[in-house]
């Protein structure tokens, strides 16, 4: 169970904290610089609410403060901490003006058949929804699609082919007749056979989508997707090629992959390697940290000095919203931090406005950036 600021405030004042909470605390303070902690007002603890002393497991390992150097500002609030890369030490507070919040997502998709049926997922109950050819479509309890029952297609078969799209603030996990399972980020498509020939298994994707791909050797895997085909014999591997953004990113975590741009040009990836399509097709490989690559899969926002846009196009998909960027709109700010993305649009905004001098209104579905 997370502790609300408030009581993690009366823990310190009665001498209660861990060595950890009085860390954060006393860093929290030092970047708030106010004359005492009990001055702190009931405005004040509802703004930030929550603090970290239980971080989250794959930062169990990390320590719970940062040292505030002259060019970085940090603050650990609201479950996750920001870093604002900038020569302007300057302190803000958040100033977001909350017209109107905006949900999470959730799960959120539509099955589109063979014959153009479509089926609201989320509508839809649990157990069987479709019979394609000898395959049988169920739903199971906690939403995943699952195809099962079915034999190899036969080559000269036309192959019935089924769609799963998920919307703005949409996700979804399902698995594919050969066992491989795909899950998809908010406004993201896969469109597959039903069941697979006994040559390829070939699928096509738009947006961002993560794989977990079933070994059949003599059965090639292969992902098609805006300017790039991947091939694969078994791994986990993500994808990201929505349209909106400058280029296509492929990452591996394992097994092994290659990526083929539509050019020609092509590279096999190893585990924590990172294919980078341009607009001229060519292939750039880095090394990264493959948890940042996935943070949408395991429910988390992870920003490694992103540009403002980048996050927004992140926050417009899984919150629904448009933004009206003004002259952000190629702005280089840069930002790292972390927060779920089970929290609500207003929590990630007044974290984007602690470290930077923007401004964020909210209404009706629509953010607009402006300067403070």
């Amino acid at each position: 169970m997370g502790v609300s600021f408030k009581e993690l405030l009366h823990k310190y004042n009665a001498g209660e904290c861990t060595p950890e909470e009085k860390a954060i605390v006393e860093s929290w303070y030092d970047q708030l610089e106010l004359p005492d902690l009990k001055a702190l007002t009931e405005e004040q603890l509802l703004e930030t609410e929550l603090l970290i002393p239980r971080l989250p497991a794959k930062q169990r390992n990390r320590r719970p403060w940062m040292s505030v150097a002259a060019a970085v500002a940090v603050l650990v609030l609201a479950g996750g901490y920001f870093v604002y890369h900038s020569g302007n030490t300057q302190k803000h507070q958040p100033v977001a003006v909350m017209q109107n919040d905006a949900l999470p997502g959730s799960n959120k998709a539509v099955l589109t058949l063979a014959n153009g049926q479509h089926i609201i997922l989320e509508e839809a109950r649990e157990g069987e929804l479709a019979q394609q050819g000898s395959t049988i479509i169920k739903k199971n309890a906690d939403g995943e699609l699952n195809y099962t029952g079915g034999e190899v297609q036969d080559e000269d078969a036309l192959p019935l082919i089924n769609t799963v799209s998920t919307p703005r603030g949409g996700k979804h996990h399902l698995v594919l007749a050969d066992g491989t399972q795909v899950w998809l980020n908010a406004a993201s498509s896969v469109t597959y056979p039903v069941i697979f020939n006994s040559q390829e298994r070939k699928v096509e994707i738009t947006g961002e989508a993560y794989f977990e791909v079933a070994q059949h050797a003599d059965q090639p895997f292969m992902v098609v997707c805006k300017g790039q085909r991947i091939d694969v014999l078994g791994t986990n591997f993500n994808v990201n090629a929505y349209p909106d953004e400058p280029v296509i990113k492929t990452t591996l975590l394992q097994g092994a992959v290659r990526v083929t741009a539509d050019g020609g040009e092509s590279a096999v990836l190893k585990p924590g390697q990172q294919a980078v399509l341009n607009s001229l097709q060519h292939v750039k490989i880095s090394a990264v940290d493959p948890e940042v690559a996935i943070d949408w899969k395991e429910g988390d926002f992870i920003f490694k000095n992103e540009t403002l846009p980048d996050i927004m196009r992140k926050v417009s998909r899984w919150y629904d919203v448009d933004v009206d960027y003004g002259h952000y709109s190629h702005s280089t700010l840069t930002f790292s931090g972390e927060v779920s993305r089970a929290r609500n649009l207003s929590v990630v905004l007044k974290m984007l406005e602690t470290t930077a001098a923007v401004k964020f209104t909210v209404k009706n579905n629509h953010i607009t950036i402006a300067d403070r």
